[in-house]
């Protein structure tokens, strides 16, 4: 099948995740040019550069969903874009939530349980690797990033709209990813510790 697909299709995936790379040092200074808050409940009005970067961290979450969709669909994935894809997100969710912190926009206890869940859930993949076993992603782990993305926008926006406010849905959205990635992550222990206990039962 991928040599029925067009030359611009097999590299769009790998032009995606680039793209998504190059917006993190827009999104960085565009929130970094945000106010400083001392509370949820603080109104600091409508910032052009907190929307700007809401917008382009959400353009740039989307193409993490579109990159692994199209390369999978049209058998294009490859080796750089396996690498590029987790390191790009890794990045650009971890620069956001540092700034998050230093704003006092989020819990530095929240960003360092996320963090550092995907760190451990890194080393486990890769422990299963070596023992060559397989741990299938589930629906929680695309949950956590979905909750996760959309909390950073309405914790980078901020402000209110009508009765609607983006700082308020963005930590109760910050909250069900926190939530979701401590049930995923011990999905992930609890696949592992069973496919061991198993192999090391029909072990001669």
């Amino acid at each position: 099948m991928t040599q029925n697909v067009a030359p611009w299709l097999r590299r769009l995936p790998n032009q995606l995740t680039l793209l998504r790379i190059a917006c993190i040092p827009a999104v960085v200074a565009l929130m970094n040019q945000g106010q400083v808050v001392a509370g949820l409940g603080d109104d600091i009005g409508w910032s052009t550069t907190d929307i700007a970067a809401g917008i382009i961290f959400a353009i740039a979450a989307i193409t993490d969903f579109f990159d692994g969709w199209i390369a999978r669909k049209y058998g294009v994935e490859s080796i750089l874009g396996k690498l590029l894809d987790p390191l790009a997100d890794k990045l650009l969710v971890v620069s956001a939530l540092i700034i998050l912190v230093e704003k006092h926009r989020l819990a530095g206890w929240i960003a360092v349980v996320l963090i550092v869940r995907d760190l451990g859930i890194n080393a486990i993949r890769l422990a299963a690797f070596e023992d060559n076993i397989m741990i299938s992603s589930s629906w929680l782990g695309k949950t956590k990033t979905l909750f996760l993305d959309v909390g950073i926008v309405g914790l980078t926006v901020w402000s209110t709209w009508g009765f609607f406010s983006f700082a308020t849905w963005g930590m109760v959205a910050m909250w069900l990813a926190l939530f979701v990635s401590l049930w995923s992550a011990g999905e992930y222990v609890w696949g592992y510790a069973a496919e061991l206990k198993k192999r090391n039962a029909i072990a001669p």
